[in-house]
């Protein structure tokens, strides 16, 4: 009997021993896979390489990140917990707080990512497909910039991937472990990032309306439980903490005042060219209209239902108040193999051109931190400057609290609160935060305000101009010193550091 076509193009190792050929002529019969995986690996590895020699400091979120992989958790103010936990791995393991040991992790999942985009897109549509969608995941520049940075889109996108790449094996060989396996694939992607409960909308729809992706029933419950017993102690952690990571996921959606912002939502899709690239956001736009209209092969059915909830909930939100760019990275995954499928069989000159801008930015971008840390953009900006500067503000004030003999730092802001943390981890004053008036709104006025049995005083560092917390108090600040920070994040700001008693805050 003569093979499938789709069985002739995958010469799995199995396969190959059952035919009399070996592993070795199998695996020289698949330059496409060889090629791909080869890529993955030097893809990763120069990242990697490029992440240990940068010279840029954390950001704030990045900073507060590892914060929160000091003090593991189930929950965290504004996020879920992974983000937290992958941190105080790796960290843990490299015996390290370095930036390369907490970023680390990024381009290793996004290498993973790759790997199983790789894996499902051959599954579908064949090793060819498979193998340029990986490339496509890997460079797309959301993907290079994600490499570059700690965030909690990485892992979610690998989860991502996974859940796709389950459903699709659990369809078609139903068995109770493949179900687990894709509920905990979807509570872990949740536990990266709430955003991953926008891919279940369509991969509900891929099991409606494509063949072969419908899971039995049974299968379909066990995932689900499993999936909402992986997110349980998250949930149980915000009813302990009055709601803080819905709260503030509620709060930066801002649906307040004027719900319709035409000018937002284009603003928001514009950004989408640059998150996924001109062509292959274009590919993605005018397949996804083109759906409409015209019958698709099952490949890009099952993906154009697989990103389009992702896509019109981010729109829908940016019509209503706004979005961040990366807020709808989630596409990229399913879109990666829309574009593959569609600019393999109609475009591959279009492609290539894309393969080769996207390839040229992946050997570029990382290598700029190392090569151009005091890069000046043509308006005069700094490059880098979200990732220099804030150091300079949290080491003048613990030089001041050392001077004064006081052991005491407390701080009434996110950011100078997150690097104040970074910079006494080998030791130093205790740090505090201002306590709330009323809600907490940041994560160290929830879990690390000034405790009420306090005394003494303290050394405050606060902005220029900011009220003094103890100005009702009949309690006068002394000023220790003031500075105004250089080059980066903070510059041009006036900092003072404050003596005043702990009192304050009672």
């Amino acid at each position: 009997m003569l093979k499938s076509a789709r069985q002739s193009e995958l010469p799995w190792p199995g396969t190959a021993l059952q035919t009399g050929v070996s592993v070795r002529q199998s695996i020289r019969c698949d330059p496409w896979r060889i090629g791909a995986v080869a890529a993955i690996l030097i893809v990763t590895l120069w990242r990697v390489g490029w992440l240990a020699a940068s010279p840029a400091e954390l950001s704030v979120d990045e900073s507060q990140y590892w914060f929160w992989g000091q003090e593991l958790a189930f929950g965290y103010y504004s996020k879920p917990p992974l983000i937290g936990w992958i941190i105080g791995l790796t960290t843990g393991l490299l015996g390290s707080d370095s930036p390369f040991a907490i970023r680390l992790a990024t381009p290793l999942f996004h290498g993973a990512t790759a790997a199983v985009i790789l894996a499902l897109g051959a599954q579908m549509a064949g090793r060819r497909v498979g193998s340029v969608a990986a490339m496509i995941y890997l460079t797309l520049p959301a993907s290079i910039i994600g490499s570059m940075t700690i965030s909690t889109d990485t892992p979610m996108l690998f989860f991502q991937a996974l859940s796709l790449l389950l459903m699709h094996n659990l369809a078609k060989t139903p068995s109770l472990p493949k179900a687990i396996g894709l509920g905990l694939a979807i509570g872990l992607g949740a536990m990266a990032k709430y955003a991953m409960l926008f891919a279940l909308p369509g991969m509900i729809l891929i099991a409606m309306f494509v063949p072969g992706w419908a899971v039995r029933r049974r299968d379909g419950w066990v995932a689900a439980i499993t999936a909402l017993a992986t997110l349980a102690p998250n949930i149980v952690w915000n009813l302990q903490h009055g709601f803080a990571t819905l709260r503030h996921t509620a709060d930066i959606s801002a649906w307040t005042g004027a719900l319709f912002h035409p000018d937002k939502m284009l603003e928001f899709l514009l950004s989408q060219f640059a998150v996924f690239g001109p062509v292959i956001f274009g590919v993605i736009v005018l397949q996804a209209g083109r759906a409409v209209l015209f019958r698709t092969d099952l490949t890009e059915r099952a993906m154009i239902l697989g990103l389009l909830p992702i896509l019109s909930i981010v729109t829908a939100q940016a019509l209503m108040s706004h979005a961040l760019a990366n807020w709808a990275v989630g596409v990229g995954v399913a879109g990666s193999i829309l574009a593959a499928s569609v600019l393999l069989r109609r475009a591959p000159g279009l492609l290539m051109a894309s393969m080769i801008l996207h390839g040229t930015l992946s050997v570029v971008l990382p290598a700029l931190p190392a090569l151009a840390y005091g890069m000046h953009l043509p308006n005069g900006a700094l490059l880098f400057k979200r990732y220099m500067g804030q150091e300079q503000v949290s080491l003048f004030a613990l030089d001041q609290a050392r001077a004064a003999g006081l052991s005491v730092v407390v701080a009434g802001t996110r950011p100078l609160l997150a690097d104040l943390f970074y910079q006494v981890r080998n030791g130093g004053p205790a740090v505090y935060a201002v306590p709330p008036a009323h809600t907490a709104q940041n994560h160290f006025e929830l879990t690390h305000p000034v405790p009420h049995s306090l005394t003494g005083d303290v050394l405050y560092l606060a902005e220029a101009g900011q009220t003094i917390a103890c100005a009702g108090k009949n309690t006068v600040p002394v000023e220790l010193a003031r500075m105004t920070a250089g080059p980066g994040s903070a510059e041009g700001k006036a900092f003072v550091a404050y003596r005043l008693p702990a009192a304050c805050w009672r």
